[in-house]
């Protein structure tokens, strides 16, 4: 068993078929069929089973990838620390979309004032893909908001974010004292996709009060929310952070909902068994700061 039989493995694990996974590769269908036979005959194990044509991992196949991510992972940092010695430093960083725009840059200027010869990788999505990605070693740290239940992972807050019930500054709501659950059911609900609306306290809320909320209008884009929320009558839930500016210019406003405050932690997340290079301490160092 070599690291390219890992490499075929995981890419058949992510593709679902070894052709998929040839095409990936730049590999020969037959070879790549090859080392999966290879694995499953070292092991006298069986891999996948195949269910309409795709691949599916078995339990034994599911440890494999397990450690493969993790062996991958660490041939990766000591290639990457043997190559990089005395050039730069490299972090590859993943964040949701508010951490993203209004934090994540400020933490990354600040890496680059310490480690002169630094190289970010940087993906910016919703909460369940970074977390995925940590979770397969493709990510070194991930900054995400809200709570995260995951024995593999390293978990530690940073900050506070808190999520408020916008509109346009001239909405109809915008003169009340207080909106309450019946009002939100006469306007158009503006929810982020699936993997972010799922995971924010205020929707979820909203959901365990039987609110019948008018949710056809779904983006992947806080953008492209606050354009909808300035020529629409809609609503939404969104991080205080993202619209800051907005509330400023007093285009859009924060509605009062009954008091209640929705506040979320901004937390730090990698995986503990993650190999901590010089960049991942010094990135650590400066959000040692804000805790």
């Amino acid at each position: 068993m070599t690291l390219h039989h890992l490499e075929i493995f995981l890419a058949v694990c992510q593709e679902k078929t070894t052709h998929a996974a040839a095409e990936v590769l730049n590999l020969s269908q037959p070879a790549v069929s090859k080392a999966i036979s290879d694995l499953e005959n070292h092991y006298n194990i069986k891999l996948f089973e195949r269910i309409n044509h795709r691949l599916y991992l078995t339990q034994v196949g599911e440890i494999l990838q397990s450690h493969a991510w993790k062996i991958l992972d660490q041939y990766k940092e000591m290639e990457d620390e043997i190559s990089l010695k005395g050039k730069s430093e490299h972090i590859r960083i993943g964040a949701s979309l508010s951490v993203g725009t209004c934090l994540l840059p400020k933490y990354i200027q600040k890496m680059q004032t310490t480690l002169e010869k630094l190289t970010c990788e940087v993906i910016v999505n919703n909460t369940s893909i970074i977390e995925s990605k940590i979770e397969n070693y493709q990510l070194d740290v991930g900054i995400v908001e809200g709570y995260i239940n995951n024995k593999n992972f390293i978990v530690k807050q940073i900050e506070e974010d808190e999520l408020v019930l916008v509109a346009k500054a001239s909405h109809p709501l915008s003169a009340k004292k207080e909106v309450d659950c019946t009002d939100l059911e006469k306007y158009p609900f503006i929810t982020r996709e699936d993997g972010s609306s799922n995971r924010n306290q205020f929707e979820i809320y909203l959901k365990e009060q039987k609110v019948n909320l008018q949710t056809n209008y779904s983006c992947s884009s806080v953008e492209a929310i606050k354009q909808a929320l300035l020529y629409t009558d809609g609503i939404s839930v969104l991080s205080k952070m993202m619209v800051t500016e907005e509330i400023k210019k007093g285009v859009l406003t924060v509605l009062p909902f009954k008091d209640m405050q929705f506040k979320r932690p901004i937390i730090l997340i990698y995986h503990k068994n993650k190999y901590i290079s010089k960049s991942m301490k010094v990135f650590f160092d400066i959000l040692e700061q804000k805790i």
